[in-house]
């Protein structure tokens, strides 16, 4: 382990850590344009600082990384980011497996897998994916999803595709299937049971952390972050290190969770 990353776990011991931190790494693109960079510098940047944080989360105990990919709304952008983004995806997926096997970690995709999200169509066609995620992506999220199932040390938790809403409207798509299928009451099912982390060993992240200095949520995993802390910092998703995650986490330990009570 490098010393300093040794340095920052030493800073947590005694605190209460996150059993699930969900992160919206927001902010590569204006960490490239205020550097003159092409826009995807910027996403190879806070890729390999995602990849980073990762390993330290599970250095320092925190079970599962949710980390917001590509979420609905990104179809408005061009065509070309779109498809750069995708490509990224799919390369930093199958290197992220060897680690991920070797480490014993459960890789997970959460987000619509099939088709542009509803109100998207015609922005998802535009870029050049009518189908939605193509199949080459589909095909890695597959494989180390295949390849990572048993694992239990871990989880990273990738969302894809995924939007609050288009969660939520998918998970009751689910539930009226059920309830036809059974006939029980759509009244009597919990919606909770047919969300995206439904099955997972921690569903609902305890912290959410958003970088570059936006402050909302944007909608992200909405029933799951009911009574998450929320922590944001105004670094760019690249330039944050292993010191910004530690400084989040004491935060969210110095606070007192009451859940309504």
């Amino acid at each position: 382990m490098e010393p300093t990353s040794s340095a920052q776990l030493q800073r947590l011991e005694g605190a209460r850590i996150p059993a699930h931190l969900a992160v919206i790494p927001d902010g590569n693109r204006r960490w490239a344009w205020e550097r003159g960079l092409p826009t995807i510098e910027g996403h190879r940047q806070g890729f390999e600082v995602a990849r980073r944080l990762a390993r330290f989360c599970r250095r320092a105990g925190v079970h599962t990384v949710t980390m917001w990919a590509f979420s609905t709304e990104n179809w408005k952008r061009s065509p070309e980011e779109v498809a750069t983004l995708f490509a990224l995806y799919e390369s930093w997926i199958l290197d992220l497996l060897p680690e991920a096997v070797e480490e014993e970690v459960q890789v997970l995709h959460i987000g619509r897998r099939d088709g542009p999200p509803k109100g998207m169509e015609a922005e998802a066609a535009r870029a050049g994916f009518p189908e939605g995620m193509p199949p080459s992506l589909l095909a890695a999220i597959d494989k180390i999803q295949n390849e990572t199932a048993d694992f239990r040390r871990n989880v990273i938790s990738l969302a894809i595709n995924y939007g609050g809403a288009d969660e939520l409207h998918r998970a009751l798509e689910r539930l009226v299937a059920r309830a036809r299928e059974t006939g029980v009451e759509p009244a009597d099912l919990d919606l909770r049971d047919f969300l995206d982390t439904t099955g997972q060993p921690h569903p609902n992240p305890d912290l959410v952390w958003r970088t570059s200095g936006e402050y909302r949520s944007s909608g992200f995993l909405p029933l799951q972050a009911a009574y998450a802390e929320l922590v944001f910092t105004t670094k760019y998703c690249p330039d944050i290190d292993e010191a910004d995650l530690v400084d989040a986490i004491l935060e969210y330990s110095a606070r007192v969770r009451r859940f309504g009570g």
